[in-house]
């Protein structure tokens, strides 16, 4: 039996985007608003990641399905603020000439300057810094540091 193989899925493109998975500091995550559970082809979630990919600036986007609406966003399980706080503070440590770092506003957030002083790109950087420090120390679950960061956003 001649067996023609399945055109449908391009196999070099499924693995440009598992090696693009593998830097790429976050992972797509699909929140369903539905009472069922939806199931999506792996083309349609390379297709969702490289969205993501391409517009940096997008916070997510949102599918309506016949069986409700899912949210599809970046989740950044790793400490990348953490990882940017500290290249910023080489940056600055190495670098005596430069005196800041200006990071352009965006949405609701305003421009704001990384100092030597406050290392971060987020103008919240320091409370952010503190939760991560306790979480990683053992003083709060990850519940109580999630609930924390959550405050630390509707402030921002």
């Amino acid at each position: 039996m001649n067996k023609t193989p399945d055109r449908s899925v391009n196999p070099s493109a499924v693995k440009r985007a598992r090696q693009s998975a593998q830097t790429r500091p976050w992972q797509l995550l699909m929140l369903s608003k539905g009472s069922q559970p939806i199931s999506f082809s792996e083309q349609t979630v390379s297709a969702l990641t490289r969205i993501l990919d391409l517009l940096p600036h997008l916070d997510g986007l949102t599918l309506k399905t016949e069986t409700g609406d899912v949210h599809v966003s970046r989740d950044f399980s790793g400490d990348t603020t953490g990882a940017v706080g500290s290249h910023i503070a080489t940056i600055l440590t190495a670098n005596p000439d430069i005196s800041g770092i200006v990071f352009s506003g965006s949405g609701k957030r305003g421009e704001h300057v990384a100092t030597r002083d406050d290392p971060h790109y987020l103008p919240a950087g320091k409370e952010f810094a503190i939760v991560r420090k306790a979480l990683k120390a053992g003083l709060i679950d990850s519940g109580e540091a999630l609930r924390r960061s959550k405050a630390i956003y509707k402030k921002d």
